[in-house]
């Protein structure tokens, strides 16, 4: 017999193998100790110009947001917003039903689940960063193409105090700087890192809010606004890179898409944001907006069998409508309500809670159930 039941019991326990936690860190230092090996021996790729070229003399400048300051920014507010949110859900929603919550173990030790899920969260996070700076570093270093200050930092020794022959193609030249630092950074335009990892924090945490905040806080406007400020943000600090001569706008617009591609890849498919939702049972309420249907309305749910039973817990209303042939071989639609202890004739069992099994003569049954009963964890 198939059994569609409406709710099931929470898995209590799990235990965490120390080994995952060991290859997770070694995983994340194999992907940051390259990058930093890449960026101190690694050279761009050294593409030629034309000496007419006006996009790449503009005059150097510092930058509005500098790269510390971007890195401090797109790490330590997503970082603060996942630590608020977890330690704000376990304080304010998920003390109710504890009892009802997974509890972990590390060995001998008891986890708190708060601490798993920053785990959880914060490590994707992180690693989407390495794996979105890998992708960045690798497109740079190959295309190498110029920034717009690029005459200015480099003073390459063809082309730059007159142009002669502005048709040809300058591929020998050396360049005269002597920033060695800002002559290799003049050569990795395409495309813009600002653009692609502040566009990546800001979609990770967008959507990671819109999956683990699943009721209205202080407003349903307040949610909405974050993720504005958060995009907001991003939209800045690429623009910052036209305004201050760093990137040609096709650098910050493709730096944008792919920041905003990587952002939504890791969270909705490494980190699963919305599949680990987690909502408590407790806080399944349709006043929550969570769930948008009026207590005791009713959504179908088609089963097709010859025999099948569901169960429901509590004593909620339920309209069983079975659909049959009569002795002429027309369908026929019959069906009751009932409303918790209450019994239908044909149905196995009575009482909340209990199963009810369509009669085996039946060929087809459709269970409408109310909303109010289903408890679903994305």
């Amino acid at each position: 017999m198939m059994e569609t039941r409406v709710s099931e019991e929470p898995d209590y326990s799990a235990t965490i193998p120390i080994s995952r936690v060991i290859c997770d860190f070694i995983i994340v230092l194999a992907m940051a100790i390259p990058l930093a090996i890449f960026h101190e021996f690694v050279k761009p790729y050294k593409r030629g110009f034309y000496c007419d070229d006006e996009t790449i003399r503009y005059p150097y400048q510092d930058s509005t947001v500098p790269t510390p300051m971007l890195v401090v920014i797109g790490l330590s507010v997503p970082i603060f917003i996942i630590i608020a949110v977890e330690v704000y859900r376990a304080l304010a929603w998920e003390r109710k039903c504890q009892d009802q919550l997974k509890t972990y173990r590390l060995r001998r030790f008891n986890v708190h689940r708060m601490a798993v899920r920053l785990y959880c969260f914060l490590g994707y996070f992180l690693l989407g960063a390495l794996f979105n700076q890998w992708i960045i570093d690798i497109t740079k270093y190959t295309i190498g193409r110029q920034r717009p200050h690029f005459m200015e930092v480099c003073k390459p020794t063809v082309g730059y105090d007159s142009c002669l022959t502005p048709d040809k193609y300058i591929t020998e030249f050396e360049c005269q700087g002597t920033q060695q630092r800002l002559v290799k950074e003049s050569m990795l335009s395409f495309y813009s890192g600002h653009s692609a990892f502040s566009f990546y924090a800001a979609w990770f945490t967008v959507l990671y809010l819109q999956a683990r905040l699943f009721r209205p806080l202080v407003s349903r406007l307040f949610l909405p606004f974050i993720q504005f400020i958060l995009l907001a943000g991003a939209t800045y600090i690429s623009l910052t890179r036209i305004s201050d001569y760093k990137h040609h706008w096709s650098d910050v617009l493709v730096g944008a898409i792919m920041g905003t591609l990587i952002g939504n890849f890791v969270a909705l498919f490494v980190a699963e944001v919305f599949k680990r939702r987690e909502i408590p049972p407790c806080e399944l309420e349709p006043s929550y907006g969570l769930i948008r249907a009026e207590k005791g309305e009713s959504i179908p749910v088609q089963l097709v069998s010859q025999q099948q039973s569901f169960s429901v817990t509590g004593p909620h209303k339920i309209r069983i409508a079975n659909e049959e042939n009569d002795d002429s071989g027309n369908q026929r639609l019959g069906g009751s309500d009932t409303n918790g202890g209450g019994s239908r004739p044909g149905t196995a069992g009575s009482g909340p809670g209990k199963h009810r099994t369509a009669p085996d003569s039946y060929g087809q049954a459709a269970y409408s159930i109310p909303m109010t009963t289903m408890r679903k964890e994305f």
